[in-house]
């Protein structure tokens, strides 16, 4: 499935002609997909219970380049009431009031207790892809 969300933030820092921090939030509500009825499910507490958990938040603490021009997101996320430092690959381009960020990583649900074990024969699984891309305007 395919799925996203339709309210969040992002914002960061450019220096020196190298984006230097990030953070962004989302509105859990908002949270879609490609069924209605998975969306619904999704939003219950079998998984974000998006009621006691309204909002997800990331804050970077570094990002580093790497010799390739890739780059290391370090920071700290909390989502779902755990707070756990994450870090993810990511691509980013920085040029004349533009930053962009593209990564597509995998995050284990279970680490940020989302325990729904489903039924056995679901396709659950405990790694879910992340995949963002957004740019900063100056």
């Amino acid at each position: 499935h395919e799925g996203g969300f339709e309210d969040f933030t992002v914002s960061g820092a450019v220096t020196d002609g190298q984006l230097t921090a990030i953070e962004g939030s989302i509105d859990m509500a908002s949270t879609t997909s490609d069924s209605a009825k998975l969306t619904s499910h999704l939003k219950s507490d079998d998984f974000f219970d998006v009621e006691t958990f309204t909002t997800v938040t990331f804050k970077s603490s570094s990002i580093s380049a790497g010799e390739d021009g890739s780059h290391m997101v370090t920071g700290i996320l909390d989502f779902h009431g755990v707070q756990k430092e994450i870090t993810f690959p990511a691509t980013i381009t920085v040029s004349e009031g533009t930053a962009s960020l593209k990564a597509e990583f995998a995050m284990n649900r279970k680490d940020f207790s989302v325990e729904y074990p489903g039924r056995p024969d679901d396709l659950i699984k405990d790694d879910v892809l992340i995949k963002l891309d957004f740019n900063l305007k100056g």
